[in-house]
Protein backbone atom coordinates (compact mmCIF):
# COMPACT_ATOMS: atom_id res chain seq x y z
CA UNK A 1 0.00 0.00 0.00
CA UNK A 2 1.47 3.48 -0.70
CA UNK A 3 2.29 6.21 1.82
CA UNK A 4 -0.49 8.33 2.78
CA UNK A 5 -1.61 10.97 0.17
CA UNK A 6 -0.47 14.25 2.55
CA UNK A 7 2.71 12.49 3.35
CA UNK A 8 4.00 13.06 -0.85
CA UNK A 9 2.76 14.97 -4.08
CA UNK A 10 -1.14 14.39 -3.78
CA UNK A 11 -1.28 15.59 -7.25
CA UNK A 12 0.25 12.01 -8.88
CA UNK A 13 -0.73 11.47 -12.70
CA UNK A 14 -2.79 8.60 -13.46
CA UNK A 15 -5.63 6.49 -11.03
CA UNK A 16 -5.18 3.18 -9.56
CA UNK A 17 -7.37 0.24 -8.92
CA UNK A 18 -9.75 1.43 -6.68
CA UNK A 19 -10.09 4.79 -8.58
CA UNK A 20 -13.63 6.77 -10.01
CA UNK A 21 -13.88 9.05 -12.36
CA UNK A 22 -16.43 11.15 -10.05
CA UNK A 23 -17.51 11.73 -6.60
CA UNK A 24 -21.07 12.84 -5.47
CA UNK A 25 -19.96 14.57 -1.80
CA UNK A 26 -23.14 14.79 0.84
CA UNK A 27 -22.14 17.90 3.32
CA UNK A 28 -24.17 17.08 6.56
CA UNK A 29 -23.65 19.62 9.11
CA UNK A 30 -23.50 22.88 9.05
CA UNK A 31 -19.71 22.81 9.60
CA UNK A 32 -19.10 20.73 6.47
CA UNK A 33 -19.63 24.03 5.18
CA UNK A 34 -15.75 24.32 5.73
CA UNK A 35 -14.98 21.52 3.29
CA UNK A 36 -16.66 23.81 0.70
CA UNK A 37 -13.84 25.14 -1.14
CA UNK A 38 -11.23 22.17 -1.03
CA UNK A 39 -14.24 20.61 -2.62
CA UNK A 40 -14.83 22.64 -5.23
CA UNK A 41 -10.88 22.89 -6.03
CA UNK A 42 -10.67 19.16 -6.98
CA UNK A 43 -11.79 18.46 -10.75
CA UNK A 44 -14.73 15.56 -11.11
CA UNK A 45 -15.71 16.15 -7.43
CA UNK A 46 -19.65 17.60 -6.99
CA UNK A 47 -21.21 18.56 -3.80
CA UNK A 48 -24.78 16.80 -4.35
CA UNK A 49 -26.90 17.26 -1.13
CA UNK A 50 -26.72 19.00 1.99
CA UNK A 51 -28.33 18.02 5.50
CA UNK A 52 -29.05 19.77 8.26
CA UNK A 53 -31.35 19.50 11.56
CA UNK A 54 -31.96 23.22 11.34
CA UNK A 55 -34.04 24.86 8.21
CA UNK A 56 -31.61 27.95 8.35
CA UNK A 57 -28.17 26.20 8.57
CA UNK A 58 -29.75 23.97 5.83
CA UNK A 59 -30.71 26.58 3.95
CA UNK A 60 -27.27 28.63 3.97
CA UNK A 61 -24.88 25.91 3.53
CA UNK A 62 -27.23 24.75 1.07
CA UNK A 63 -26.67 28.21 -0.95
CA UNK A 64 -23.04 28.25 -0.12
CA UNK A 65 -22.44 24.90 -2.00
CA UNK A 66 -25.20 25.58 -4.86
CA UNK A 67 -27.36 22.97 -4.42
CA UNK A 68 -31.27 23.22 -5.21
CA UNK A 69 -33.52 23.18 -2.97
CA UNK A 70 -34.67 19.98 -3.58
CA UNK A 71 -31.60 18.44 -2.14
CA UNK A 72 -31.90 20.10 1.16
CA UNK A 73 -32.42 17.53 3.70
CA UNK A 74 -33.36 17.64 7.03
CA UNK A 75 -32.94 14.24 7.68
CA UNK A 76 -29.60 12.02 7.17
CA UNK A 77 -31.00 8.09 6.84
CA UNK A 78 -33.30 9.50 3.94
CA UNK A 79 -30.52 11.94 2.41
CA UNK A 80 -28.21 8.54 2.28
CA UNK A 81 -31.31 7.00 0.59
CA UNK A 82 -32.50 9.79 -1.67
CA UNK A 83 -29.22 11.66 -2.63
CA UNK A 84 -27.19 8.14 -2.72
CA UNK A 85 -23.70 10.62 -2.62
CA UNK A 86 -20.38 8.76 -2.84
CA UNK A 87 -19.02 9.84 -0.05
CA UNK A 88 -20.30 12.38 3.36
CA UNK A 89 -18.39 14.99 5.07
CA UNK A 90 -19.33 15.33 9.04
CA UNK A 91 -19.76 18.38 10.19
CA UNK A 92 -21.73 17.59 13.55
CA UNK A 93 -21.88 17.40 16.67
CA UNK A 94 -19.48 15.22 18.67
CA UNK A 95 -21.83 12.85 19.84
CA UNK A 96 -23.68 12.32 16.30
CA UNK A 97 -19.54 11.55 14.37
CA UNK A 98 -18.94 7.71 15.02
CA UNK A 99 -22.91 7.42 14.59
CA UNK A 100 -23.64 8.84 11.16
CA UNK A 101 -19.93 7.88 10.72
CA UNK A 102 -20.86 4.01 10.86
CA UNK A 103 -24.57 4.17 8.96
CA UNK A 104 -22.70 6.10 6.02
CA UNK A 105 -19.73 3.14 5.83
CA UNK A 106 -22.21 0.39 6.31
CA UNK A 107 -23.68 1.54 3.22
CA UNK A 108 -20.43 1.73 1.35
CA UNK A 109 -19.96 5.53 1.57
CA UNK A 110 -16.98 6.79 2.34
CA UNK A 111 -16.64 9.40 5.12
CA UNK A 112 -14.94 12.41 5.77
CA UNK A 113 -15.80 12.95 9.46
CA UNK A 114 -14.84 16.16 12.04
CA UNK A 115 -13.22 15.50 15.25
CA UNK A 116 -13.16 14.08 17.75
CA UNK A 117 -13.40 10.51 15.57
CA UNK A 118 -16.30 9.64 18.77
CA UNK A 119 -17.27 10.11 22.29
CA UNK A 120 -16.66 6.60 24.03
CA UNK A 121 -14.07 3.99 24.05
CA UNK A 122 -17.29 1.58 22.91
CA UNK A 123 -18.04 4.15 19.75
CA UNK A 124 -14.38 3.82 18.18
CA UNK A 125 -14.38 -0.42 19.19
CA UNK A 126 -17.81 -0.19 17.08
CA UNK A 127 -16.55 2.54 14.11
CA UNK A 128 -12.96 0.78 13.94
CA UNK A 129 -15.02 -2.46 13.51
CA UNK A 130 -17.26 -0.45 10.64
CA UNK A 131 -14.11 1.46 9.06
CA UNK A 132 -11.97 -1.83 8.20
CA UNK A 133 -14.48 -4.25 6.97
CA UNK A 134 -15.91 -1.00 4.66
CA UNK A 135 -12.15 -1.12 3.37
CA UNK A 136 -12.09 -4.24 2.47
CA UNK A 137 -14.39 -3.13 -0.54
CA UNK A 138 -12.54 -0.33 -0.88
CA UNK A 139 -14.51 2.20 1.00
CA UNK A 140 -12.63 4.91 3.30
CA UNK A 141 -13.13 6.81 6.31
CA UNK A 142 -11.06 9.70 6.99
CA UNK A 143 -10.89 11.93 10.29
CA UNK A 144 -10.97 15.52 9.54
CA UNK A 145 -7.78 17.02 11.68
CA UNK A 146 -7.31 20.42 9.91
CA UNK A 147 -4.26 20.88 12.26
CA UNK A 148 -2.40 18.12 10.57
CA UNK A 149 -2.39 20.69 7.12
CA UNK A 150 -1.15 23.96 8.64
CA UNK A 151 1.25 25.00 6.84
CA UNK A 152 3.37 25.45 9.93
CA UNK A 153 2.99 22.53 11.19
CA UNK A 154 3.61 20.37 8.18
CA UNK A 155 7.15 22.06 7.81
CA UNK A 156 7.63 20.87 10.97
CA UNK A 157 6.76 17.55 9.86
CA UNK A 158 8.81 17.44 6.74
CA UNK A 159 11.50 18.57 8.74
CA UNK A 160 11.14 16.43 11.85
CA UNK A 161 10.91 13.02 8.67
CA UNK A 162 14.32 14.00 7.44
CA UNK A 163 16.16 13.59 10.50
CA UNK A 164 16.59 17.98 11.18
CA UNK A 165 15.59 17.64 14.86
CA UNK A 166 17.69 14.29 15.03
CA UNK A 167 15.90 11.87 17.71
CA UNK A 168 12.94 13.90 19.00
CA UNK A 169 11.85 12.95 22.57
CA UNK A 170 9.63 15.60 23.83
CA UNK A 171 6.52 17.57 22.33
CA UNK A 172 3.93 20.15 23.46
CA UNK A 173 0.62 21.14 22.13
CA UNK A 174 -2.11 23.50 23.42
CA UNK A 175 -5.52 24.65 22.63
CA UNK A 176 -6.16 28.02 24.56
CA UNK A 177 -9.66 29.06 23.11
CA UNK A 178 -11.63 30.97 25.61
CA UNK A 179 -15.43 28.96 24.10
CA UNK A 180 -17.88 30.15 26.84
CA UNK A 181 -20.03 31.89 24.51
CA UNK A 182 -20.51 28.47 22.76
CA UNK A 183 -21.94 26.76 26.12
CA UNK A 184 -25.25 27.92 25.88
CA UNK A 185 -27.68 28.89 23.60
CA UNK A 186 -29.31 32.67 23.77
CA UNK A 187 -31.93 31.17 25.82
CA UNK A 188 -29.54 29.81 28.34
CA UNK A 189 -30.07 25.93 27.34
CA UNK A 190 -27.20 24.23 27.10
CA UNK A 191 -25.63 23.65 23.48
CA UNK A 192 -23.50 19.91 22.42
CA UNK A 193 -20.57 21.77 23.43
CA UNK A 194 -21.65 21.94 27.06
CA UNK A 195 -22.41 18.70 27.30
CA UNK A 196 -19.86 16.95 25.35
CA UNK A 197 -17.06 19.49 25.36
CA UNK A 198 -17.48 20.55 28.93
CA UNK A 199 -20.17 18.77 30.57
CA UNK A 200 -17.20 16.40 31.70
CA UNK A 201 -13.65 16.62 33.20
CA UNK A 202 -10.53 15.57 30.99
CA UNK A 203 -8.78 16.41 27.62
CA UNK A 204 -11.93 15.68 25.60
CA UNK A 205 -11.13 17.96 22.97
CA UNK A 206 -7.28 17.36 22.25
CA UNK A 207 -6.55 16.24 18.74
CA UNK A 208 -5.82 19.51 17.21
CA UNK A 209 -3.08 19.17 19.73
CA UNK A 210 -2.10 15.78 20.16
CA UNK A 211 -2.62 15.06 15.64
CA UNK A 212 0.24 16.89 14.39
CA UNK A 213 2.34 16.23 17.31
CA UNK A 214 2.16 12.95 16.77
CA UNK A 215 2.98 13.08 13.30
CA UNK A 216 5.88 14.71 13.97
CA UNK A 217 7.41 11.47 15.51
CA UNK A 218 6.25 9.15 12.42
CA UNK A 219 3.14 7.94 10.89
CA UNK A 220 2.83 4.93 13.24
CA UNK A 221 3.42 6.96 16.19
CA UNK A 222 0.95 6.43 19.45
CA UNK A 223 0.08 7.21 22.99
CA UNK A 224 0.61 4.17 25.26
CA UNK A 225 -0.23 5.53 28.51
CA UNK A 226 -2.03 9.28 29.75
CA UNK A 227 -2.68 10.66 32.79
CA UNK A 228 -4.31 13.75 33.38
CA UNK A 229 -4.58 16.41 35.84
CA UNK A 230 -7.11 19.37 36.56
CA UNK A 231 -6.80 23.22 37.99
CA UNK A 232 -10.55 23.10 39.35
CA UNK A 233 -13.39 24.35 38.32
CA UNK A 234 -12.89 28.61 38.35
CA UNK A 235 -14.52 30.99 35.96
CA UNK A 236 -17.62 28.49 35.43
CA UNK A 237 -19.03 26.71 38.68
CA UNK A 238 -22.11 25.38 36.59
CA UNK A 239 -19.93 23.56 34.67
CA UNK A 240 -17.80 20.67 35.64
CA UNK A 241 -14.79 20.72 33.11
CA UNK A 242 -11.42 22.05 34.65
CA UNK A 243 -10.60 25.70 33.85
CA UNK A 244 -7.35 24.32 32.29
CA UNK A 245 -6.05 20.31 32.18
CA UNK A 246 -2.87 18.64 31.14
CA UNK A 247 -2.65 15.53 29.56
CA UNK A 248 1.00 13.67 29.88
CA UNK A 249 1.30 11.26 27.48
CA UNK A 250 4.31 8.61 27.21
CA UNK A 251 4.24 6.95 23.57
CA UNK A 252 5.03 3.39 22.59
CA UNK A 253 8.60 4.76 20.63
CA UNK A 254 9.31 6.86 24.33
CA UNK A 255 8.78 10.06 23.46
CA UNK A 256 7.16 12.72 25.99
CA UNK A 257 3.88 14.80 24.64
CA UNK A 258 2.42 17.41 27.04
CA UNK A 259 -1.31 18.36 26.41
CA UNK A 260 -2.96 21.54 27.67
CA UNK A 261 -6.73 21.80 27.14
CA UNK A 262 -8.11 25.01 28.10
CA UNK A 263 -11.68 26.21 26.69
CA UNK A 264 -12.34 28.13 29.99
CA UNK A 265 -10.16 30.56 31.23
CA UNK A 266 -10.62 34.13 30.35
CA UNK A 267 -7.93 35.14 28.19
CA UNK A 268 -6.76 36.17 24.80
CA UNK A 269 -6.72 33.14 22.02
CA UNK A 270 -3.98 30.92 21.81
CA UNK A 271 -5.76 27.90 19.95
CA UNK A 272 -2.47 26.25 17.99
CA UNK A 273 0.69 26.27 20.12
CA UNK A 274 3.35 23.56 19.81
CA UNK A 275 7.06 22.77 20.56
CA UNK A 276 9.38 20.19 19.28
CA UNK A 277 12.32 19.10 20.61
CA UNK A 278 14.78 16.62 19.73
CA UNK A 279 18.92 16.11 20.18
CA UNK A 280 19.91 18.61 16.95
CA UNK A 281 16.93 20.70 17.47
CA UNK A 282 14.00 22.49 18.76
CA UNK A 283 10.95 24.46 17.58
CA UNK A 284 8.25 27.00 18.94
CA UNK A 285 5.71 28.27 17.92
CA UNK A 286 4.84 31.87 18.06
CA UNK A 287 3.26 33.18 21.18
CA UNK A 288 1.88 36.55 22.56
CA UNK A 289 4.06 38.87 21.30
CA UNK A 290 6.40 36.89 19.62
CA UNK A 291 4.74 36.74 16.04
CA UNK A 292 7.07 34.15 14.36
CA UNK A 293 7.79 30.39 15.03
CA UNK A 294 11.22 29.28 15.73
CA UNK A 295 13.68 26.89 15.14
CA UNK A 296 17.53 25.81 16.64
CA UNK A 297 19.16 23.00 14.64
CA UNK A 298 23.13 22.50 15.88
CA UNK A 299 25.26 19.81 17.57
CA UNK A 300 24.86 16.97 20.20
CA UNK A 301 27.47 19.26 22.20
CA UNK A 302 27.62 21.58 25.18
CA UNK A 303 27.57 25.41 24.29
CA UNK A 304 29.42 26.83 27.32
CA UNK A 305 29.71 30.12 25.59
CA UNK A 306 26.07 30.13 25.36
CA UNK A 307 26.16 30.80 21.65
CA UNK A 308 22.88 29.04 20.51
CA UNK A 309 20.47 31.60 18.68
CA UNK A 310 16.93 30.92 17.48
CA UNK A 311 16.15 31.26 13.35
CA UNK A 312 12.68 31.75 11.84
CA UNK A 313 11.20 28.55 11.05
CA UNK A 314 10.51 29.98 7.74
CA UNK A 315 13.99 29.93 6.33
CA UNK A 316 13.04 25.88 5.96
CA UNK A 317 10.60 26.82 3.39
CA UNK A 318 12.10 24.50 0.98
CA UNK A 319 11.54 21.64 3.10
CA UNK A 320 7.72 21.56 2.57
CA UNK A 321 6.25 18.91 0.39
CA UNK A 322 5.33 19.80 -3.02
CA UNK A 323 1.30 19.57 -2.94
CA UNK A 324 1.58 22.76 -0.12
CA UNK A 325 3.48 24.74 -2.75
CA UNK A 326 1.88 24.30 -6.22
CA UNK A 327 -1.40 25.62 -7.76
CA UNK A 328 -3.55 25.26 -4.97
CA UNK A 329 -1.47 26.91 -2.42
CA UNK A 330 -2.95 30.17 -2.97
CA UNK A 331 -6.71 29.14 -2.56
CA UNK A 332 -5.86 27.59 0.83
CA UNK A 333 -4.73 30.48 1.97
CA UNK A 334 -8.13 32.13 2.32
CA UNK A 335 -9.38 28.49 4.17
CA UNK A 336 -9.97 28.50 7.80
CA UNK A 337 -7.71 27.07 9.95
CA UNK A 338 -4.73 27.90 8.17
CA UNK A 339 -5.43 26.25 5.06
CA UNK A 340 -6.10 23.23 6.86
CA UNK A 341 -9.95 23.18 6.19
CA UNK A 342 -8.89 23.33 2.48
CA UNK A 343 -6.86 20.63 2.44
CA UNK A 344 -8.31 18.38 4.06
CA UNK A 345 -10.96 18.40 1.66
CA UNK A 346 -9.05 18.30 -1.21
CA UNK A 347 -6.62 15.45 -0.23
CA UNK A 348 -9.97 13.71 1.19
CA UNK A 349 -11.43 13.94 -2.37
CA UNK A 350 -8.13 13.39 -4.23
CA UNK A 351 -6.98 10.19 -2.78
CA UNK A 352 -10.95 8.75 -3.02
CA UNK A 353 -10.91 9.72 -6.68
CA UNK A 354 -7.53 8.13 -7.35
CA UNK A 355 -7.54 5.01 -5.37
CA UNK A 356 -5.15 5.73 -2.65
CA UNK A 357 -5.03 5.87 0.96
CA UNK A 358 -6.74 8.77 2.94
CA UNK A 359 -4.38 10.71 4.91
CA UNK A 360 -5.68 9.87 8.33
CA UNK A 361 -7.16 6.77 8.35
CA UNK A 362 -9.24 4.66 11.13
CA UNK A 363 -6.38 3.47 12.52
CA UNK A 364 -4.46 7.40 12.84
CA UNK A 365 -8.11 8.48 13.88
CA UNK A 366 -8.15 6.43 16.84
CA UNK A 367 -4.73 7.09 17.58
CA UNK A 368 -5.54 10.82 17.99
CA UNK A 369 -9.39 10.54 19.78
CA UNK A 370 -8.34 7.52 22.40
CA UNK A 371 -5.90 9.22 24.14
CA UNK A 372 -8.42 12.08 25.45
CA UNK A 373 -11.01 9.33 25.93
CA UNK A 374 -8.71 7.76 28.38
CA UNK A 375 -7.70 10.93 30.26
CA UNK A 376 -11.50 11.45 31.50
CA UNK A 377 -10.65 8.08 33.62
CA UNK A 378 -7.36 9.36 34.69
CA UNK A 379 -8.58 12.67 35.71
CA UNK A 380 -11.46 10.71 37.58
CA UNK A 381 -8.70 8.79 39.30
CA UNK A 382 -7.01 11.73 40.74
CA UNK A 383 -4.29 11.80 37.92
CA UNK A 384 -3.59 7.97 38.10
CA UNK A 385 -1.67 7.29 34.39
CA UNK A 386 -3.70 4.91 32.51
CA UNK A 387 -3.10 2.12 29.30
CA UNK A 388 -4.10 3.49 26.15
CA UNK A 389 -6.06 0.57 24.39
CA UNK A 390 -5.08 -0.45 21.21
CA UNK A 391 -8.49 -0.76 19.01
Amino acid sequence: MQAPAVYRDVHTNGREAGMRETLGVALVGKRAGAFIAGFSATPDVRIVAVCDREASARDALGTRAGVSAEARYSDYGRMLADARPDAVAIGTPMDLHAEQSIIALGLGIHVLCEVTAAVSIDECRVLASTARRAALSGVQYMLAENACFRRELVLVRALASSGRFGRLYYAEGEYLHDVKHLHRNADGTPTWRATWQVGKRGATYATHSLGPVLDWFGPDSRVETVACHGTGVWTDPDLPHDDSCLMICNLANGGLVRIRLDMMSNRPESASWYQAQGTLGVYEAARGSAPNPVVWFGENAPDPKGSRRWGSLWDYEDALPAWMTGSLAQAATSAGHGGGDFWVAHTFADAILKGIPVPIGIDRALAFTVPGLVSEASIAAGGMPMQVPVL
